[in-house]
């Protein structure tokens, strides 16, 4: 890396040097401009100097190759149509950028705008219309025409590989015809990430309208960033940080502050550390940042024209704050409503239609305008963000133990580049596992037939059972391949086939999976899912079928060890089939867990262990003879593939409902005023039974409504110690 000092910068615009003293006309530069009191420039002036030292038009000089005219050009401005206009990029900047591109014959230009934010959920005018509103007008002030698209309508299928996440996936044509890409982010803070930039804004390009239930719920945020900049990356970056947005959650409610800088580099994760050294944090304290960077890097050889003086007044988000809101799932709905509810919608150009949702959104909204300057507004958005997040923990940790249906699948990338593992890697697993299967064959076994013993802090483990299945007729139905999703608590997960034989089948691959926290009692101490990365190796023999694995990575350190085998083979002559299954295993506990060191505990820890894997693994056993069934046992819930509001609902609605029924009974109840029976001549008023009004019917009404809620819990707690009964 190479800084160019301030002074250099000041001298005008120039080439980067390289480290070598040769002048480099494509050098990676990523350039700051800045306005300063002594030094006062134009936003158009720090825009047009930026992307000039960072090499813009070298760029499009090369891709155009001589016919500037021909060259279709992408603008990209991060916005959320009916947001706060203080958290989008500059109409203004994005037009003085167009005029700089029609200045050098660059004509053919686009802004494509996408939804984001709470838009799905909101009642206001269009797409196109409300970009209007935000100053996209078709047509600069110089007279530069361009068109506006909506990256969520006209979508094709995209060429995304088996090993992303967004395989399958498709993209806007404007995204996928477009020769070149500029991406415009605006100088923000989050109140998740901590700032939100250049990557940032890459989901909001992504096709569904339902951002957050696709892109950050069904999927890993980080993983589908990374996958489109491995497929479909922008050419150029730009931090539109003239007036930034700052404070507790910059990038929902609008806190203006005025920076007077622009930041433009050839790479979004450079431009992203420049804007966040800028804002005097850690780059990497992004966890979507940090994933980029750790599988995506930073070019080879970049150079720095910047000055990285921070911010004067600038303010990140608390701590506290960024650390209760990542303990909100984002597969959960306590997440979302975060996320919908915290976003400060303009009056009078949208309508929060959800009553109980625009009461949470004005005290959430209130809070984070205020919590800057107010200790007590600071600690009361973290204490109910954090009371959130607690609740939203249980329910997953109960979900985990006892109402698996109930828990989302996942939808995930392979993690691991397949081109780094030659086919000897993977000939050579089959040789590792020998000496462990040997000891897991030599231990006694109990009267499951299952065998185990530590091993260098992990455990070997073993196990087998005959069904009875026609050999040939198993090995048909109950695919070898396929044995990982066969196993207990799997969630989800994605395979890259490497090789095939002769008759189509996988012979090695490539397979990242999910599992339940294992024990699952471990999620109520904060155990996370496992998550291996595996190089399997597959044989097909006359009288056997055998699948191999190896653990080559844990994308979140839940395991060391997760290597093993299956093993299918024949049985009493072919009548009835045998599964083997071998493993070693060790998994990252919880810190609790760790601090209490079972392994110093020999007579808790052996009934622990040898109870956990005797249910994983009877389930696991269960699972293979359902597979040859036909008979389901996959756990957890698939997530649409389109949109749908219906299973986006939101928690506020069911409370909406709620609110709405009781004051109906509320209102019944007041109506009855009348007094019983009749007034006799004596003064009295007489009653016979029949001339009561029950008031219990109003309670029927209220318990019927809540008899479902109610018996549904019930009946679900009983089918859970059920479950758990028979796996005893």
């Amino acid at each position: 890396m190479t800084l160019i000092s301030h002074d250099e910068a000041a001298a005008g615009p120039s080439r980067a040097v390289s480290s070598t003293g040769v002048m480099d006309d494509m050098a990676t530069v990523a350039a700051v401009r800045r306005s300063t009191r002594t030094r006062p420039l134009s936003p158009a002036r720090l825009l047009e100097d930026a992307v000039t030292r960072a090499g813009l038009w070298q760029r499009l000089d090369e891709r155009a190759a001589g016919d500037p005219g021909g060259l279709s050009v992408l603008v990209t401005p991060g916005t959320s149509t009916y947001g706060d206009l203080t958290t989008a990029v500059s109409a203004v900047l994005v037009e003085q950028l167009i005029d700089l591109l029609g200045d050098r014959g660059y004509r053919n230009i686009t802004v494509g705008a996408a939804r984001c934010g709470p838009d799905v959920w909101l009642e206001g005018l269009g797409l196109l219309q409300t970009c209007r509103r935000l100053g996209y007008g078709g047509c600069t002030q110089r007279g530069n025409t361009y068109r506006i698209a909506d990256l969520s309508e006209d979508v094709e299928p995209a060429r995304f590989p088996t090993s992303s996440v967004l395989h399958g996936s498709g993209m806007s044509r404007a995204w996928l015809e477009a020769d070149f890409r500029i991406n415009i982010a605006k100088n923000s803070t989050h109140p998740e990430f901590g700032y939100a930039l250049c990557l940032a804004n890459l989901l909001g390009v992504l096709p569904q309208a339902d951002k957050h239930h696709h892109y950050r719920a069904r999927r890993d945020g980080a993983e589908v960033v990374v996958d489109l900049l491995r497929s479909y990356a922008p050419d150029f970056h730009i931090i539109d940080a003239v007036v930034s947005s700052h404070g507790c959650a910059g990038s929902y409610v609008g806190k203006p502050l005025g920076t007077g800088t622009v930041i433009a580099a050839p790479d979004g994760a450079l431009a992203d550390m420049v804007g966040a050294l800028l804002m005097h944090v850690d780059p990497v304290s992004s966890p979507l940042n940090a994933r980029v960077l750790r599988d995506h890097g930073l070019p080879d050889d970049y150079h720095l024209d910047a000055d990285l003086t921070p911010y004067q007044g600038w303010r990140n988000p608390p701590r506290a704050l960024v650390e209760a809101v990542r303990r909100l799932a984002p597969d959960g709905r306590a997440h979302r409503l975060f996320s919908i509810a915290s976003w400060q919608v303009t009056p009078g150009a949208a309508e929060v239609t959800d009553p109980a949702l625009a009461r949470l959104s004005r005290l959430l909204t209130t809070l984070i305008r205020v919590a800057d300057e107010n200790p007590a507004a600071s600690a009361a958005l973290c204490t109910v963000v954090g009371t959130a997040a607690s609740a939203s923990f249980t329910v997953r940790a109960w979900r985990t133990g006892f109402r698996k249906e109930k828990v989302r699948r996942r939808d995930v990338s392979l993690a691991v580049d397949p081109d780094a593992y030659s086919h000897r890697d993977f000939d050579r697993i089959n040789g590792l596992l020998q000496p462990l299967e040997e000891i897991i064959d030599a231990l006694p076994a109990d009267a499951w037939l299952m065998r185990w013993q530590h091993l260098d802090h992990s455990i070997l483990f073993g196990c087998e059972r005959t069904v009875n299945a026609p050999y040939a007729e198993f090995v048909r139905r109950v695919d070898i391949s396929q044995t990982i999703s066969y196993m207990a608590d799997y969630l989800g997960g994605r395979v890259h086939v490497v090789s095939r034989d002769v008759q189509g089948r996988p012979t090695r691959q490539i397979e990242r999976n999910l599992y339940l926290a294992q024990p699952n009692y471990m999620a109520f101490y904060g155990g996370p899912p496992i998550d291996v990365c595996k190089l399997e190796k597959i044989s097909y023999e006359e009288r056997s079928q055998r699948i191999a694995w190896q653990t080559v990575h844990s994308p979140n350190g839940s395991a060391e060890y997760d290597d093993g085998s299956v093993v299918f083979l024949p049985a009493d002559g072919g009548n009835r089939t045998r599964i083997v299954v071998r493993v070693r295993q060790r998994f990252t506990l919880p810190l609790t867990w760790q601090v209490f060191r079972p392994e110093t505990r020999p007579k808790l820890r052996e009934p622990l262990v040898q109870d956990s894997y005797q249910r994983f693994f009877t389930r696991t056993l269960d699972n293979f003879e359902a597979q040859y069934e036909g008979r389901p046992y996959r756990i957890g819930r698939p997530w649409e593939k389109q949109d749908d509001m219906l299973a986006a609902e939101l928690p506020t609605q069911r409370l909406t409902e709620a609110a709405r029924l009781v004051r109906s009974v509320t209102a019944q109840a007041l109506a009855v005023s009348k007094l019983p029976g009749q007034l006799g001549p004596d003064g009295f008023r007489h009653v016979a039974p029949v001339d009561v009004p029950s008031r219990f019917g109003l309670l029927e009404d209220l318990r019927e409504e809540l008899r479902p809620a109610v018996s549904g819990f019930w009946q679900g707690l009983r089918e859970a110690v059920a479950r758990d009964r028979r796996s005893r």
